[in-house]
């Protein structure tokens, strides 16, 4: 969902570029095929009753017909078959997974959990799920077949007692390239967690700055955890019995959040939630060449609050997702803006 005209901005000196784009979220999931906005289409009640609710007074014109789902929908990841969505739900009166069909709008399947945040992420080969446990300081682990998930079992980071809040709370989460480790952000331990999957125990703990978000891993195995309440990027590096070890800290700005990688994993994209705006790092010289900024499209600039990244299959288009209460269901796109675009055009 996004306003009828989406102003991206990125400052180099005096110079300014603006560029406009009407595209959906689930562009990602189409494709990247482009479809009529709501207003060429009849009959999209939800859409109807939803567009005058921002406070900032902007319309929403979205480019799908819109589909209820359940309560404070955290994280989005597509289904290994490409057809479907899966949704982390974070919501006081609902927490667990949904599965939604973006075409169709129908849930296919509802996974109630205990608690969730955050984490979610398939397995390589797309049989398995993982699904963060948030405050019951666990991860679920999903058999995945025709399109369904299967609780399996669950990989404990800490044993909660009784009704207590947890100690760990899983966060962000991602599998390493040969499938041996799950590599968890503990938010409340500030650390990142490995577990071996084989013996589903945690066999290191390293430290991060406060309150670890969100995990990626490049095919080499390096692992960059973003900690919302620092402003650095951590990064670890495979050792050659498969464990990993610390390789220092990357500035980017305050709040770093969501996270994505490019496919070589020579870009790092880092959404910065208090300064509105996308770091663009460069892995191999460990250094911020742009920043792509993200205020909101009406005004003032400042307030977006970006805390989630989708990158395309082609590393040519980059979308944020804004948090702040003035911008729900934001969506800024960015063409082009991967390799040298991005140094050329946006590069401070």
């Amino acid at each position: 969902m996004i306003t009828d005209a989406t102003r991206l901005t990125a400052r180099k000196g005096r110079r300014t570029r603006i560029l406009y784009a009407a595209l959906g979220l689930t562009t990602f999931v189409g494709a990247c095929q482009q479809h009529a906005a709501s207003g060429d289409r009849a009959g999209d009640a939800l859409a109807t009753a939803l567009q005058p609710r921002l406070p900032t007074g902007v319309k929403l014109d979205p480019a799908f017909a819109m589909t209820k789902v359940g309560p404070m929908p955290l994280t989005m990841r597509v289904t290994p078959e490409g057809n479907a969505v899966v949704l982390s739900l974070s919501g006081h009166r609902q927490q667990g997974l949904q599965i939604v069909n973006p075409a169709t709008g129908a849930i296919m399947q509802e996974v109630p959990q205990a608690s969730a945040f955050i984490g979610l992420a398939f397995s390589s080969d797309g049989r398995t799920l993982y699904s963060s446990g948030g405050n019951q300081d666990v991860v679920y682990r999903y058999d995945w077949h025709d399109g369904r998930a299967s609780l399996r079992d669950s990989l404990v980071l800490a044993v909660k007692l009784g009704r207590g809040s947890g100690r760990r709370y899983p966060a962000g989460l991602a599998p390493s390239p040969d499938g041996r480790f799950l590599y968890v952000a503990e938010n409340l331990g500030d650390s990142l967690a490995v577990i071996d999957l084989a013996t589903r125990t945690v066999v290191q703990r390293l430290a991060t700055e406060r309150y670890p978000y969100d995990v990626v891993v490049d095919s080499a195995g390096t692992v960059y955890v973003s900690a919302w309440g620092g402003s650095t990027v951590s990064r670890f590096t495979m050792a050659p019995n498969g464990w990993l070890r610390d390789d220092g800290r990357i500035s980017v700005a305050r709040h770093p959040s969501s996270l994505a990688l490019n496919h070589d994993g020579s870009r790092l994209f880092v959404a910065s939630g208090s300064t509105d705006h996308v770091a663009v790092l460069d892995t191999r010289s460990r250094k911020v060449i742009a920043r792509l900024l993200d205020p909101p499209p009406t005004g003032p600039d400042e307030g977006t609050t970006p805390n989630a990244l989708a990158l395309s299959a082609d590393g040519s288009i980059l979308a944020t997702g804004g948090g702040a209460p003035g911008s729900p269901g934001e969506l800024k796109i960015w063409w082009g803006v991967t390799l040298e675009e991005a140094e050329r055009w946006y590069s401070w």
